[in-house]
């Protein structure tokens, strides 16, 4: 305010100034007009003066005009010296006025360069105002700062108080732990032995592991693993702690030892490394699974035996198939001969019947061959090819509607998507009249088998349902084993030895496959299988 105040007064008197001027100017011009209207009147009362000398008979009219004439010159020379004198004033005022201005001027002039001075000033005093505001603020700043810097060093004395006290709870939970691991370590029912990652020497040993063992506290500490002579073999027992060190882990299922008094121990043996403070150790476990091995055998024995006891009634019971169409093939045979070759249509009816029979042997005698260890495992014998899906159930359909005609059973498949698998055309083939016969064997007279195809993330899955009896719940997870059948009371009609669904299983697992089941008791049961498309696990 102080700056802009100076500036409108020096404008202002500028401007006074100029109007006085321009009045001076105008009233100069007035008085140069007064003056020679003043001049012009003056000559023409001469010239009224010199008519007054014409023929006197103008003369009155003329004294009269001239006195009129003069009067009015006299007016006029009193206006115009009036005029003059105005005039005179005007220009002693112009002159004054010119001389206010002039110093008006020098006073605008004066009063500029106050402003100006001022302006300087206020320049210098708002700098250093700023220089006084960055001053303050990083006054401001600073002591923020030192409250930031503050209030850390309390955080921080707070956390190392917190910390004082969480390590003091850490040291006694620390103690706590180490007394339990130490009654642990004592009262535990494995052997354990700590020894030292850089030597292999024993530093400590349990009371469970030298009962088991024999030896004595004593004779363990202070010696290296391998001098212990319960681990007699020295050099495997060093290679076995160079493992250990460069690996931190090491594990032995079974490990037969050798107790004092020499007898064997069949033990688990697991060993690994741990910090203990800022010292590596090694823990070794040493578990006693004499007792759990003689159970595993015995476990072992009695499935072998029942393996072999289901292996022996099933081919007994194969042998009681056999017979059956032996004998029909025999029965035919007899009555071709008996026909002495007098009807040939008999014959070739006899032929057709023993040649249904072979094929009925053979598909025995293939299922009986899958069961040995080394036809089971045989997956070379799988010839992968592209094979069309739905044309390939179309032709199982087709083979077993036949099995089908004796119990009115329909079956049917819904629809099939035009999909390509790679595998073993013969095989599939037989994994899917398999599970169709079985859903025949144990489907109900005048039910339904029916075959869903659907494509799932890259797999094909194939269902075949069935409204026959069913399945007993705790039956389920065995149907796929060999020799398992689930009802063993249930007449099979003399085409079950327990095989089919094993050969299924097998089947679908070397095309990198899985197959499961579903069944509710007399509603029915759901047999699938998932097979990949395109390409085999086995290929």
């Amino acid at each position: 305010m102080k700056i802009t105040q100076p500036s409108k007064t020096t404008r202002a008197l500028q401007h006074k100034i100029k109007e006085l001027a321009v009045t001076a100017r105008e009233r100069e011009r007035i008085r140069l007009k007064l003056a020679v209207t003043a001049k012009k009147s003056r000559l023409k009362a001469r010239k009224l003066v010199v008519t007054a000398k014409e023929p006197s008979h103008k003369a009155v009219g003329l004294v009269v005009v001239a006195k009129e004439n003069e009067s009015i010159r006299k007016k006029l020379a009193v206006t115009a010296e009036a005029l003059r004198l105005k005039a005179k004033e005007l220009a002693v005022t112009a002159r004054e006025k010119e001389t206010i201005r002039e110093r008006l001027a020098v006073t605008a002039e004066n009063l500029r360069l106050k402003a100006k001075e001022l302006a300087t000033i206020a320049k210098e005093e708002e700098v250093v105002r700023q220089r006084l505001a960055i001053t303050a603020e990083d006054l401001r700043l600073k002591a923020k700062k030192l409250a930031t810097i503050a209030k850390e060093k309390e955080v921080v004395r707070q956390k190392l108080a917190a910390t004082a006290e969480e390590q003091i709870k850490v040291e006694a939970q620390s103690k706590e732990l180490e007394m339990r691991y130490r009654r642990l370590f004592e009262t535990a029912h494995d052997g354990i032995l700590l020894l030292d990652s850089d030597t292999g020497q024993i530093t400590d040993v349990n009371p469970f592991l030298e009962k088991l063992l024999g030896y004595s506290k004593s004779e363990f500490l202070d010696k290296k693993l391998w001098e212990v002579g319960v681990f007699k073999n020295m050099q495997a027992s060093k290679d076995a702690f160079k493992i250990l060190q460069s690996r931190g882990y090491l594990r032995y299922e079974n490990l037969p030892l050798e107790t004092k008094y020499g007898r064997s121990v069949e033990v688990e043996f697991v060993s690994n490394s741990y910090m203990a403070g800022d010292a590596l150790v090694i823990q070794c476990n040493i578990r006693d699974i004499t007792e759990r091995k003689r159970l595993d055998l015995i476990k072992e024995t009695k499935r072998l035996l029942d393996e072999e006891r289901s292996k022996v009634e099933s081919i007994a019971d194969a042998t009681h198939e056999l017979r059956t169409p032996v004998a029909i093939i025999k029965g035919n045979v007899d009555l071709a001969l008996q026909g002495k070759g007098k009807n040939p249509k008999s014959a070739k009816s006899a032929l057709r019947a023993i040649d249904y029979e072979i094929k009925h042997i053979s598909s025995i005698l293939t299922e009986l061959s899958l069961i040995t260890s080394k036809a089971w495992e045989l997956k070379n014998r799988i010839q992968f090819e592209e094979i069309r899906l739905k044309s390939l159930i179309g032709i199982v359909l087709q083979r077993c509607k036949p099995l089908a005609h004796k119990k009115n059973i329909s079956i049917k498949a819904g629809e099939i998507p035009e999909l390509t698998l790679l595998g073993d055309k013969m095989y599939l083939e037989k994994m899917l009249i398999n599970l169709i016969k079985n859903s025949i064997i144990y489907g109900s007279t005048n039910g339904h088998t029916m075959v869903e195809v659907r494509e799932v993330k890259g797999s094909i899955i194939i269902s075949v349902v069935d409204d026959g009896i069913g399945i007993l719940k705790e039956d389920l997870p065995h149907v796929f084993e060999r020799f398992f059948r689930a009802d063993k009371f249930h007449s099979s009609g003399g085409n079950s030895v327990g095989l089919g669904l094993a050969i299924v299983k097998w089947i679908a697992e070397v095309h990198g496959g899985t197959v499961s089941a579903e069944s509710t008791m007399n509603k029915g049961s759901i047999f699938t299988v998932s097979l990949p498309l395109g390409v085999s696990a086995t290929k």
